[in-house]
């Protein structure tokens, strides 16, 4: 009987050890992990010595600076994290509540309205269950700590940690149709200083950039118009006329429909891409995790 005993045992470290690497994982922080599984910071310590005695290998290297995941902790989080969220599940379910079937997305107006409503209906229809959502920020959201996912444009040299890259972007001049025929083959200050020029306000002035790649003075003869969002220029270009810079997944749905053109081309790669962050202060639940990975598929890196 203890032979059968011992054999049907499952292998595994205790359960608070497992809490504790995880948590101090997604933190990168043992001060942090405590906080969050109400301990101390010498207790998560210890928990997480124990599980690398357990593996007689370390999980996390200790700087001055904080912790670093070595390649064994890096390759043991993502089932552990998955383990953790499913035992979750499971208890819910045994006292009656519910498991999260919602996720909350933090994104620009303009990636919200410019490319997320027009796709949107794809997660709806492979996941029927799942509320979506949505916090749609200018520059900034003041409310990113409720969302599992940031939508946030980044370097892809210096991703924010756990950030997936979302195809790259081009640096696209977009003008109305009208303004587009006047065009010559190739860019000229004349052409573009006559035109209205409309600014997106905010952290790259991409109309500005356009013009010094094109070694274009910009001298314009109009007033210019200054929006603080992309899709808010672009539709002033198509309703009002003139001329704006902007990423080409916002400029996309402007270019197949005819009311915007590109006369020069699609433009250079910029040295930033759309990226989702995920929330590092809590566990990435099943149903963000499986919006992460349509968005992802959606918009593949290499397109």
């Amino acid at each position: 009987m203890r032979n059968l005993i011992e054999v049907s045992m499952r292998n595994l470290p205790h359960l608070s050890y497992l809490e504790a690497f995880e948590a101090a994982a997604r933190h990168l922080s043992f001060t942090r992990a405590a906080e969050e599984l109400n301990c101390t910071q010498a207790a998560i310590s210890q928990r997480v010595r124990a599980l690398e005695q357990f593996f007689a290998r370390p999980l996390f290297h200790r700087r001055s600076n904080g912790l670093e995941l070595t390649e064994v902790g890096t390759a043991y989080l993502p089932g552990i994290a998955e383990a953790l969220d499913r035992a979750e599940a499971a208890t819910e379910g045994m006292l009656g509540a519910q498991a999260q079937t919602s996720v909350t997305v933090s994104a620009p107006l303009s990636f919200v309205t410019l490319w997320l409503a027009q796709h949107l209906a794809g997660f709806s229809a492979a996941h029927p269950r799942i509320e979506v959502r949505l916090n749609s920020t200018i520059w900034t959201d003041p409310n990113v700590e409720l969302a599992d996912l940031s939508i946030l444009a980044l370097d892809p040299l210096q991703p924010a940690s756990g950030a997936v890259q979302l195809g790259q972007e081009r640096l696209v001049l977009v003008c109305d149709p009208e303004t587009g025929r006047q065009a010559g083959a190739k860019p000229g200050a004349t052409w573009f200083n006559a035109a209205r020029l409309i600014y997106v306000q905010g952290r790259m002035h991409l109309l500005d950039l356009w013009a010094k790649k094109e070694n274009i003075v910009i001298a314009p003869q109009k007033a210019s118009i200054k929006a603080d969002n992309a899709a808010a220029a672009l539709e002033i270009a198509a309703c009002a006329g003139g001329i704006t810079a902007v990423m080409s997944t916002y400029a996309a749905s402007y270019l197949s429909s005819g009311r915007l053109v590109a006369p020069f081309g699609a433009g250079e790669i910029l040295p930033v891409a759309l990226h989702a962050v995920p929330n590092q202060q809590r566990r990435l639940s099943r149903s963000a995790a499986l919006f992460l990975q349509w968005l992802s598929a959606e918009i593949p890196l290499h397109r």
